[in-house]
């Protein structure tokens, strides 16, 4: 698989200047999440927050349930200049890419699906993802 152009400088950006780039499972949006490694220290450090302060108040916190499902299907990949990688095998089955993969920015990460995946799924929240897919793979005339 390879990164469009347009991700690839701001997840070198926000990956210190490294060509890597951090993949987690979407349950909810049934696809794979992208960002830089900043974002993942950022998301880490949440977390120590939340557990931090529910210890000040006596709440419970267990880190296998807040952090399992963001945490548990995360890998950071390394890409070349072309956008190049290497997805994981589970990362791959989660998102049900099969042929063709779709990415839609989302301003401060973006999302990945199979394209086959994304079009099956019933869910109007996904409307110009799924408008935005079948138009490109029309123009590319199904070769992406």
């Amino acid at each position: 698989m390879a990164i469009p152009a347009a991700f690839r400088n701001p997840i070198i950006a926000n990956s210190n200047g490294e060509s890597s780039v951090v993949f987690s499972f979407n349950a909810q949006g049934q696809c794979l999440q992208g960002y830089g490694t900043e974002r993942l220290n950022a998301l880490i450090e949440q977390m120590r927050r939340r557990e931090q302060i529910a210890s000040e108040t006596g709440e419970e916190f267990r880190t296998e349930l807040f952090g399992g499902p963001r945490f548990n299907s995360t890998a950071t990949i390394s890409f070349d200049g072309s956008g190049r990688l290497i997805l994981p095998k589970m990362l791959v089955a989660m998102a049900r890419i099969e042929k063709h993969v779709f990415f839609s920015g989302n301003g401060t990460d973006f999302s990945v699906w199979g394209y086959e995946h994304l079009m099956s799924l019933d869910d109007p929240r996904l409307a110009s993802q799924q408008f935005n897919a079948r138009f490109l793979m029309e123009e590319l005339g199904g070769k992406r």
